[in-house]
């Protein structure tokens, strides 16, 4: 994580909303010009390894989110790599939050960063680069067209390859992992979930559902989601009605997905972002060979 990129990512983010909805809409409204954002902090960069690291990780992660602007936020566990939240971490989490609200004055500024000659440059640096992304997916013919050409995927293996790369290789430290590692880890207790008996009463829930609905109603709505679908109708309007009569999110789909298909992702491979990153070493060498 990088913490200065990722206060001024919000910060970018910002501006090209509020550019880009000024551009092509002109609003009347001032306050449509705004960029309301719910951030999370990572799973992905909690570790297995010395957990109660994730914790620090976690306070630097909403705090930047803070700095950032955000309108909402949530804070993950430090035991996420490990499993479900048990109530300690959990509280942990929510106490990280009001800690940055209560104790320590950084959300009673608005933009504390802004002027930083750093912080400006860096902002600046995100917004062209994304506004250029932006305008490539545009000339591709939009982001649905980029998704069924497995464009974005792509993107994102190729970034997770180099990451990975620089993690393993050493050149990204991960304290805890491939630097200052403990002798022994010590033993943490999990949340323990009985998955096959979180699995039937899921299935008993669906099947109360359905036994207590009007089947009636909720033929016509998936009928009417289904036709809408086939034409130009207001397919959010109908899964709503959908829902409000208790069809399930699975019939939803599936009356959907009888007239458009199931989606099915574009395999293309990246190659070489792993190496390259890595670099020259004797163990890449033995890997290949």
């Amino acid at each position: 994580m990088n913490f200065y990129m990722e206060i001024a990512k919000l910060r970018a983010a910002r501006r090209l909303w509020a550019h880009l909805i000024t551009k092509l809409f002109q609003p009347k409204n001032p306050k449509s010009c705004l960029l309301r954002t719910h951030s999370q902090t990572s799973g992905w960069s909690l570790t297995e390894q010395d957990p109660y690291n994730n914790v620090i990780r976690t306070t630097i992660e909403a705090m930047a989110a803070v700095f950032g602007g955000t309108q909402s936020l949530h804070t993950n566990s430090f035991d996420e790599a490990l499993g479900l939240p048990t109530v300690t971490s959990a509280r942990i989490a929510r106490n990280t939050q009001i800690i940055l609200q209560e104790e320590t004055g950084i959300p009673h500024i608005v933009d504390p960063w802004g002027g930083s000659y750093m912080m400006e440059n860096l902002t600046d640096d995100i917004y062209e680069a994304a506004l250029n992304v932006i305008n490539e997916i545009e000339e591709l013919g939009g982001m649905a067209q980029a998704v069924g050409d497995g464009i974005p995927k792509l993107r994102i293996e190729e970034c997770a390859a180099r990451r990975q790369a620089r993690i393993d290789s050493g050149n990204e430290v991960i304290v805890g992992v491939n630097h200052y590692r403990l002798a022994k880890e010590e033993p943490l207790d999990v949340l323990a979930i009985d998955n096959t008996s979180v699995r039937e009463g899921q299935i008993q829930k669906i099947k109360d559902v359905r036994a207590k609905r009007d089947e009636r109603k909720a033929t016509e709505c998936l009928e009417a989601l289904e036709e809408a679908a086939r034409g130009s109708g207001n397919l959010l309007e109908h899964a709503v009605n959908c829902s409000r009569a208790r069809c399930t999110v699975g019939e939803i789909s599936s009356a959907m997905e009888s007239v458009f298909g199931r989606h099915l992702a574009v395999d293309r491979l990246v190659s070489g972002a792993y190496r390259n990153e890595f670099g020259d070493s004797d163990e890449i060498s033995t890997a290949l060979k």
